[in-house]
């Protein structure tokens, strides 16, 4: 079965249904043209990549087909998005609007992971162990047990505050400790509802980390027509798709660090207040409490090592854990420390475990010994406590059973993490050499430590991508404003794996349509040519300089992107308190939640944010709240950070050049998104100043330019540039009035 197809894109010509549905609706043919690529690859089974610039209208072209799909076909489809923002766009105005408009009868479900859910289990299990012992998330438990029968999808949303991520992990629903169907709550499991609820939608929205979550599942399980982490499905589309890279490089990375040791430690025991907590005590407890009047040999030789034999290897493992993390620490300094002046990069906190490295007499003398110690002792212990359990399954005794069941499954979920724990680390600490992944470490300053932190992750990814996600399915949709770059989809195909050799029997189609805005009026991209380049020692003060100069010329209602949170600082501590005494509101990324920080902005006149990456992207300020974004420098990944430095030594070892196979691409689309902050509707207008100069005296800087929309430019020296951005303003001070008349 096919969709019609000039029937669907007439939907959304002029005087189709939806014009007449939705007020305000406008036909682009920016977006009846992907709405038909869209829909070629649900006919056709197909791989599309769309680049779809601000205003096309993205969304509706690839849910239409979607949501017809699943009605015509009854194939399910998912959607998956990097942000929340985008999910609640979709979830709560466009797919209900859409199957409103449509007159469709379709269930959409939004999918969470396992842990977004509360474990009633584990909730019943935490209120046991503080009856007993009170802990520092006593009252948040509590609190959270008055709330539950307020909740209908029992997720941490939809809580009426945040429980401390300690509480939360104390009762959220987890794989590991999950018994399913024996378990007494599942009738009433709240993820197992959502799960059903899943199982019975046509339209899933997820998100990228979850998509990925499910289809390393599938791969292990070898099937892609039976339910796993999501319910089966053939059709997936990707919006936000130029995260892809990132992601999966995450997903796929093993990471292991001192904190993480200490906590799954801590949570099968502890001594917290001179108390023992944790889940081998509150067996123990339980245990004594069944025999009140004295226990069988087999029980007290049980009590006996959960009380003197597991704490004293306790003990020995955490002292094991801080020598080792100690070690790893101290090599780090050492092996930095000859470069740390030259560098500048005395605060740099990642090293990257090069092959040379292995053989060093530190990390050969003293981390691989303490290593293999604590490896060892680990070992010991889970054993132990797995011997444990198997004496207690081979007790004859109901209640006991009964009693200790709920507890024994959280410690048996724990021991899994443990076990996987130790397999990082083993790996990590192995001299293997493999070409294809890189390690580093990194430290990092606590309150309380210095935790560090080991990680192994892939070099390319991009046949993991084709085998677990390119091969797989029969309609593959991956759309963003930003996926291409110089006009071309060359970067994002290869480092996808979407090239001919590694999807032979798989088409791919690619179009990039242009945002329907009128860039060359509604916008100014400016660059102040007298100032020094990044690399000059001058160049941070006449930055900020010209950061407060660019400011006052548009009277605030300005965004003032960084590429480090440490620039961003160090521009705030120079301007704020001129921001403030100049009557300009200033927040700073990290000072609120990330909602309420632009909630605040949009409402507050002359209003500067200072923001790093997540401002970027996915932060909509339609109108006169925001006319001026200043892009401080070019946005290129930094070269010091090790898997970048892994991937420019491969595309080096291949004859290529990584600055332009590599860096610039992934700046170029970085830069589109910064761009993109600006003109999100019609009626908008500002300007973009980029203090970065290479952006025209250098020839790369034509193919960041070329990546945008066609704007007018001014680059010229500061004295000549100010009165033009003035002249700017004024001139396009007509989009202000259409905008009120618009609200």
């Amino acid at each position: 079965m096919t969709l019609p197809t000039q029937k669907i894109v007439a939907l959304i010509q002029e005087g189709g249904l939806l014009s007449r549905f939705f007020s305000g609706f406008e036909p682009r043919i920016q977006q009846q043209q992907m709405l038909e690529n869209v829909v070629e690859a649900y006919n056709k089974n197909t791989i599309a990549l769309i680049e779809a610039g601000t205003g096309t209208g993205k969304s509706i072209a690839y849910l239409i087909p979607a949501l017809l799909w699943a009605d015509h076909c009854k194939e399910r489809t998912v959607i998956s998005t990097n942000t929340i923002t985008l999910q609640e766009q979709l979830l709560h105005k466009d797919i209900p609007s859409l199957i409103k408009a449509l007159n469709l009868k379709l269930k959409v479900v939004l999918v969470k992971g396992m842990n977004n859910y509360l474990c009633l289990r584990k909730l019943e299990d935490a209120l046991s162990e503080i009856s007993l012992f009170k802990t520092e998330d006593t009252e948040e438990i509590e609190k959270i047990n008055q709330l539950k029968s307020y909740c209908i999808e029992g997720s941490r949303s939809e809580l009426p505050f945040m429980p401390k991520p300690a509480t939360w992990e104390r009762v959220s629903a987890e794989s590991e400790a999950c018994s399913r169907n024996e378990c007494p709550f599942f009738q009433e499991c709240y993820f197992f509802k959502a799960r059903r609820a899943a199982q019975e939608a046509q339209i899933l929205v997820a998100n990228h980390h979850l998509l990925f979550s499910d289809l390393t599942r599938r791969a292990e399980l070898n099937n892609y027509s039976d339910p796993a982490i999501l319910p089966p499905y053939r059709r997936v589309i990707l919006d936000e798709a130029h995260h892809i890279e990132d992601i999966a490089t995450e997903y796929f990375a093993s990471r292991l660090s001192r904190l993480d040791l200490l906590k799954t430690l801590g949570k099968l025991t502890a001594d917290k207040h001179a108390a023992n907590q944790g889940k081998l005590p509150l067996l123990r407890e339980k245990m004594s409490t069944l025999f009140p009047k004295g226990a069988p040999h087999e029980i007290l030789n049980i009590i006996q090592r959960l009380t003197i034999d597991l704490p004293g290897m306790r003990h020995v493992i955490q002292e094991r854990i801080h020598q080792l993390f100690d070690q790893i620490a101290g090599f780090v300094e050492t092996v930095k420390k000859p470069f740390a002046e030259q560098e500048n990069s005395q605060k740099e906190n990642k090293l990257r475990l090069i092959d040379d490295y292995l053989g060093h007499i530190y990390w050969v003398q003293r981390v691989i010994p303490h290593g293999k110690q604590l490896l060892e002792s680990l070992r010991q212990y889970t054993q132990t406590i797995k011997s444990i359990d198997d004496d207690l399954k081979h007790i004859d005794h109901p209640r006991l059973q009964e009693q200790t069941k709920s507890i024994r499954l959280d410690i048996q979920g724990l021991l899994l993490r443990l076990e996987t724990n130790i397999s990082i680390l083993n790996k990590f600490l192995s001299e293997e050499k493999n070409k294809e992944r890189v390690r580093w470490i990194e430290t990092r300053e606590l309150k309380a430590l210095l935790n560090v932190e080991l990680i192994d992750a892939n070099l390319d990814v991009s046949q993991l991508l084709v085998d677990f996600l390119f091969s797989q399915f029969s309609t593959i949709v991956l759309c963003s404003a930003t996926l291409a770059t110089n006009q071309q989809f060359d970067f994002v195909k290869k480092r996808y794996g979407l090239q001919a050799n590694l999807l032979k029997d798989r088409k791919i189609t690619e179009n990039i349509y242009d945002s329907p805005f009128d860039f060359k009026n509604q916008s100014l991209l400016a660059v102040p040519t007298d100032i020094p380049p990044p690399n000059h020692p001058d160049f941070k003060e006449i930055a900020f300089e010209n950061v407060w100069k660019a400011i006052q010329v548009s009277h605030g209602q300005a965004f003032v992107l960084f590429t480090s949170y440490q620039m961003m600082q160090a521009c705030y501590d120079k301007l704020s308190k001129r921001l403030e005494s100049g009557c300009y509101p200033v927040f700073k990324q990290g000072d609120e939640n990330q909602k309420f920080l632009l909630q605040k902005f949009k409402q507050t006149k002359r209003a500067v944010l200072f923001g790093t990456d997540s401002f970027w992207e996915g932060v909509d300020v339609a109108g006169d709240a925001l006319r001026c974004v200043i892009i401080v420098k070019l946005p290129f990944k930094v070269p010091s950070e090790p898997i970048i430095q892994a991937r420019t030594e491969a595309i080096l070892s291949k004859g290529g050049d990584p600055f332009f196979e590599f860096s610039m691409p992934h700046a170029i689309v970085k830069f589109k998104q910064g761009f993109g902050r600006l003109i999100r509707h019609k009626a908008d207008r500002g300007c973009i100043i980029c203090l970065d100069t290479r952006l025209v005296t250098k020839g790369y800087g034509k193919q960041f330019i070329n990546s945008l929309p066609a704007c007018t430019t001014a680059y010229m020296n500061s004295e000549r540039l100010w009165p033009r951005i003035e002249d700017f303003f004024r001139q396009t001070y007509h989009y202000v009035k259409q905008q009120q008349k618009i609200l």
